[in-house]
């Protein structure tokens, strides 16, 4: 069991310390990018067979303790692992991507999640509706 002690400061901080574990904090990050793709493994006839594009957005949550910084990661370091992936992306035909030749929503969530050091959940938007998650 935890045993957290939570505190006030004068100015109306709180200031939280444990006896057992480490305070865990998540921070996010949303990033964009266009792309086309087709998805060859749904039956002949459905819409997303043929060859569309879409607005991405993709959500990257890292979790971790406070450095000493008061950082659980600074937002450019996350930046310096993302536009690079980023890059490979934009503008392109996702299925001539190494690891997305099947490009669904899931497989390019779980493709930037293998590629983030500390990520806890990466979110894919194809949309503002329909979206894809993985994480732990």
């Amino acid at each position: 069991m935890n045993s957290h002690v939570r505190s006030r400061t004068p100015a109306g901080k709180v200031n939280v310390s444990s006896t057992e574990t480490t305070l865990q904090m998540r921070i996010g990050r949303t990033y964009r990018f266009e792309a086309a793709h087709r998805l060859p493994l749904v039956p002949e006839g459905h819409k997303c067979r043929n060859l569309h594009g879409h607005n991405y957005r993709v959500s990257i949550v890292v979790r971790g303790a406070l450095d000493t910084r008061g950082f659980v990661k600074d937002f450019a370091e996350i930046d310096e692992v993302v536009n690079p992936l980023l890059a490979l992306l934009d503008h392109r035909l996702l299925n001539n991507v190494n690891g997305l030749e099947n490009p669904t929503a899931e497989i390019i969530a779980n493709w930037f999640f293998n590629r983030i050091p500390g990520c806890e959940r990466v979110r894919v938007y194809e949309n503002d509706e329909c979206w894809a998650e993985v994480g732990f």
